[in-house]
């Protein structure tokens, strides 16, 4: 919502710094232990690289026939035992470079996921004014891709920090021996680049399909979510979404993983499998002539180092350019969050009406921030089971007294005595689920019969329409209900209210897009039902259907007074068709 900030200065200037402080102010104290704990890991392997280049020279040491300097009890006394330590020490490492790799890009991945719901929370925590000023297509990608940008800035800041620590050692210990040229083992790589190519490649691309898979539904979830706003918040069952979420994110999480783990298992293989290769050609040389001296110019301290030490140079080099990037996508993050806490919405608390009401209103005020009143001094009482009607032109604030009752806004003053564990609400514009007929219907609540759902949608004349479908309940509605007609739509919506077996409706134009005749019969239904409804309309007949009728204008409402016509019952067909 903010735009992205300058580039920080260079490291260790004061704009530096300060970038840093905002990185790891957005981790918890655990988190910040776990990276530390994964830099240390990190510096191990390459402790080990070093291990493992002063076991080799120490065999080239044996197999020249040459005694150790300062022997002692630990060091090997023959070439065997000391190209067994040394493969024992090539092994370690490779078991350590996988778990430590793996157990840094799990946290990543988990961080990810954290930075991913605290902003799903924070949006959905959001004043509405605020939230519905902000385009659903930025929050998507803050979401996805803002947010995981920002979870790789700690991948490569805990791959930096290691290279650094790992690069003053290595370089300590050639200046001590003495670097020589290099030599290498061109064929043993390309053959362990072989086995990657050919063993692990096709599985790294099954993870990175299906890691686009989770990726594209997790993308559905948030644009699901966020279009049904309002409703997520009358119902207050916004922890459905967040389970949904969390439970994709965690598909997405296991498969990036896989992608991301799998080509650092083959470049581990390659690289330390070259070294057991080499270390086989130096037992067999010496099991079978008794004397190492052809490939001593193979035996280099140096060559284990040198092959672990340039890449790392080269690594350090591209990492810091990399930082940069997702340090700009940590402090947006770290921004949004702040907005988002700024903006949030502190529920009032609400007492529940009295016994025989449903809803009862006191001198109720409400504005968006720095406009003018749109409610001023708002009161009425809607009693149990009863119908009222709200009218009045468009922009005098229908819509915004139907989200107050709902939990969507907050009253600036007065008091609003309601049940909103009790409220269903049903706006002309029904958001649906890119979904199923039976979780479009669900919509959050534990799973119902067959017969409760078709009875809700009988209630709202959809169940003859569903029934046909090939699939019944099952039938998927489209991207928003793209599949289904306006008409369609607000039936779903309106059996997704009666199911919730609340006692007060907010119907919000929501009959808008039926004909004359299907609006009659479903508002017959609804009245039928018992609940108490507050429709709120343009149209004239739909005054027949009230027991009691507000207009409301220039923010103040105005109770009509019922004609004989529209009371007497037997007229109310007719006065919808006229």
């Amino acid at each position: 919502m903010r735009p992205p900030r300058e580039a920080a200065g260079a490291a260790g200037t004061p704009a530096s710094r300060a970038s840093l402080r905002i990185a790891f102010g957005l981790l918890t104290a655990r988190q910040r232990l776990s990276l530390a704990l994964l830099i240390v890991a990190r510096i191990a392997v390459g402790l080990c690289d070093l291990a493992v280049a002063a076991a080799m020279y120490l065999l080239f040491l044996l197999l020249q026939g040459r005694s150790v300097t300062h022997p002692s009890w630990w060091l090997p006394g023959t070439t065997l035992s000391a190209a067994t330590i040394t493969s024992v020490l090539v092994t370690l490492r490779v078991v350590m470079d996988i778990f430590s790799g793996r157990a840094v890009v799990r946290r990543i991945f988990r961080l990810y996921t954290d930075l991913l719901l605290r902003l799903t929370h924070g949006y959905n925590e959001m004043q509405w004014s605020r939230f519905v000023a902000c385009n659903r297509s930025v929050l998507s990608n803050h979401v996805l891709h803002t947010a995981r940008e920002a979870a790789e800035f700690y991948q490569r800041f805990i791959d930096l920090a290691a290279a650094a620590v790992i690069v003053t050692v290595m370089a300590t210990a050639l200046i001590y021996q003495s670097p020589l040229a290099a030599c290498g083992f061109a064929a043993a790589l390309a053959a362990f680049f072989a086995l990657h190519r050919f063993f692990i490649r096709g599985r790294i691309q099954q993870a990175a399909s299906e890691r686009e898979t989770s990726l594209r539904m997790l993308q559905r979830s948030l644009a699901d979510m966020f279009s049904s706003g309002k409703e997520v918040r009358a119902y207050q069952n916004a922890a459905f979404f967040y389970e949904r979420i969390r439970k994709q994110a965690e598909h997405m999480a296991i498969s990036g993983m896989r992608a991301v783990f799998l080509p650092q298992v083959g470049s581990s293989l390659a690289d330390q499998g070259a070294v057991l290769l080499f270390l086989c050609i130096i037992i067999g040389v010496q099991l079978r002539h008794g004397d190492a001296r052809q490939v001593l110019s193979l035996l280099a301290f140096y060559f284990v180092l040198s092959r672990r030490l340039i890449p790392l140079i080269s690594q350090i080099s591209l990492i810091s350019g990399q930082l940069e990037s997702s340090l700009e996508s940590v402090k947006l993050v770290s921004d949004e969050l702040g907005e988002c806490r700024r903006y949030r919405e502190s529920p009032a608390a609400t007492q529940s009406p009295e016994p025989g009401f449903v809803l009862q209103l006191c001198k109720v005020g409400f504005s968006f921030p720095q406009g003018a009143p749109i409610l001023r001094d708002v009161g009425f009482e809607q009693r149990e089971g009863e119908t009222i009607v709200l009218c009045g032109p468009s922009g005098a604030g229908k819509s915004s007294l139907l989200n107050l009752i709902a939990g969507v806004s907050q009253p600036a003053t007065g008091e609003l005595r309601v049940n909103r564990a009790r409220i269903s609400y049903v706006p002309q514009e029904v958001p649906l689920l890119d979904d199923s007929i039976r979780n479009n219907l669900l919509f959050g609540l534990e799973e119902r019969g067959d017969a409760e759902l078709i009875h809700a949608l009988r209630a709202a004349k959809l169940d003859e329409f569903v029934m046909a479908q090939p699939f019944g309940l099952e039938t998927g509605v489209g991207d928003n209900g793209a599949l289904f007609s306006g008409g369609q739509r607000q039936r779903l919506g309106l059996a997704r209210a009666l199911l919730r077996g609340s006692n007060l409706l907010l119907l919000d134009e929501a009959t808008s897009a039926l004909d004359m005749e299907s609006e009659r019969q479903v508002l017959e239904n609804l009245r039928a039902s018992g609940k108490a409804i507050l429709l709120v309309t343009h149209r004239v007949p739909l005054r027949a259907f009230a027991q009691r009728i507000f207009l409301l204008r220039a923010g103040r409402l105005i109770e009509e007074q019922l004609t004989e016509e529209l009371i007497d019952g037997q007229n109310l067909a007719a006065s919808i068709e006229n």
